[in-house]
């Protein structure tokens, strides 16, 4: 087996992959195996959604349920990630030989996570045309209709009636809530 770390995928179950991160770097310490291993990346993003006013951040998974492990993948090692709890085994090739994944696709999944492909499909809390409330400002209390919305600055342009006429406000996503 060559020397070079390459990239392999290994399953584990939806929803534990960091613990399943966390179990393996424990076991690589304590059998003295950290050398083989160079990263162990879960493709995920980091979101912020906005919803009545309360901001939450979030990880988002990319892949739920798949770690990608940069090692020197020897029998010794592919032992000890097997026998980690809740890993169901490799993508790719047979169970025994499992296939590398190559560098052009995680170059790729990198450069997705980078561009906040997460974020904009999670963005889509507010529609232009909804009603909302101001909720901070010289306006606040004041009800308006979204007319625009700027997610690469996370803005909104809202319509509220100033004595009588549509007057456009340009605000942040969190100095508004939904009407209800």
């Amino acid at each position: 087996m060559s020397t070079e770390n390459k990239w392999y995928i290994l399953q584990a179950y939806a929803g534990y992959e960091q613990k399943v991160k966390l179990l393996i770097e424990k076991q690589l310490r304590f059998k003295k195996m950290e050398e083989l291993v160079e990263e162990i990346f879960i493709p995920s993003e980091e979101v912020v959604t906005k919803k009545k006013g309360s901001t939450r951040v979030s990880q988002v998974t990319y892949f739920p349920g798949y770690i990608l492990i940069k090692m020197n993948l020897t029998g010794d090692l592919w032992h000890l990630l097997c026998d980690i709890p809740k890993v169901s085994g490799f993508v790719g090739g047979d169970q025994k030989n499992p296939l590398p994944v190559h560098e052009k696709e995680l170059t790729e999944i990198r450069a997705q996570i980078e561009s906040g492909v997460k974020q904009a499909e999670i963005d889509s809390t507010f529609a232009a045309g909804q009603a909302v409330v101001v909720i901070e400002g010289p306006f606040a209390e004041f009800n308006g209709v979204i007319d625009n919305i700027d997610k690469e600055h996370n803005k909104l342009t809202v319509l509220v009636s100033i004595f009588g006429r549509a007057t456009p406000l340009e605000l942040d996503f969190d100095k508004v809530r939904l009407a209800t």
